[in-house]
């Protein structure tokens, strides 16, 4: 048996947006900011993810996800490679395709 899922718990870093796809599904988009702390001496780091929510809690989503807000977010990552407009160093980024979320008020 192979598993390949993430749990997510950080705050939403911009409000949730609607798009469609070119099929004209719905779906919703936002980003997730998830705080590490290591000690007193070590610096914090933060993660940033990218989140996709598809189905029916997609409209849900615009309406209830603010920015700031404490989210809950479970989901199958999926790692995006791509070179900046800059031209410089390649970077990479997770996308977490959302199987459910919750905003925790």
């Amino acid at each position: 048996m192979n598993i390949h899922h993430l749990f997510l718990v950080g705050r939403a870093t911009k409000d949730a947006e609607t798009l469609k796809t070119k099929a004209d599904k719905i779906f919703s988009k936002f980003s997730v900011a998830v705080n590490e702390y290591k000690g007193k001496d070590i610096e914090e780091k933060v993660y940033y993810y990218d989140v996709l929510v598809f189905g029916n809690t997609a409209a849900k989503a615009k309406e209830h996800i603010k920015k700031g807000d404490a989210i809950i977010v479970q989901g199958r990552p999926e790692a995006n490679a791509y070179i900046p407009k800059d031209g410089k160093e390649p970077k990479a980024k997770i996308t977490v395709l959302a199987e459910s979320w919750k905003v925790l008020k």
